[in-house]
């Protein structure tokens, strides 16, 4: 056995580090490549679960706005508030609030849409227009849910005033 002398350990040191450095390289880029599909893969996903629940509330949107404006008209009727201007001021904002829910109907993504051709950045982009037409859409919707309870209170109200007054004070 010949012993190795230090030249002879730089050269094979050196042979080694000349393979594995662009082995390295080659891995690297390969996990770079891979991590690019998978959060690209991740973003559609969220996406698609996005776009499936912002669908489902702003096609709710409709009913509950008509179910709300039904709601309005019958406790101003028992009350005999119909024809005021308080009510003719929130119908005009009922009706504009209609043409919004119709208005991000018409912005929702395509249903079938699996987004495979977009880039990170347009996945990125419709992620937050979509994040955009939920919190328009969950505005509207906590906006006429309150007014469902408040026409509920009103309810209320009109049936205590119902009760004689004499019931009411326990005589």
């Amino acid at each position: 056995m010949v012993p190795m002398t230090l030249g002879s350990i730089n050269d094979v040191t050196g042979i080694i580090g000349a393979i594995t450095g662009p082995a390295a390289l080659v891995l690297a880029w390969i996990s770079y490549r891979r991590s690019q599909q998978v959060k690209a893969l991740d973003l559609r996903v969220e996406l698609r679960k996005q776009a499936s629940d912002v669908r489902a509330a702003v096609l709710e949107l409709a009913d509950l706005l008509e179910r709300s404006r039904a709601s309005r008209i019958a406790v101003l009727a028992a009350m005999g508030a119909l024809q005021s201007g308080g009510f003719e001021t929130w119908k005009a904002e009922l009706e504009s609030d209609l043409y919004t829910a119709q208005a991000l109907a018409r912005e929702l993504p395509n249903a079938d849409e699996a987004y495979h051709r977009l880039k990170h950045q347009d996945l990125e982009t419709k992620l937050v227009k979509v994040h955009a037409i939920a919190a328009k859409a969950t505005r509207l919707r906590n906006k006429y849910l309150r007014a469902l309870a408040y026409d509920d209170k009103q309810r209320e109200h009109i049936a205590y005033a119902q009760i004689p007054l004499a019931r009411r004070v326990g005589l």
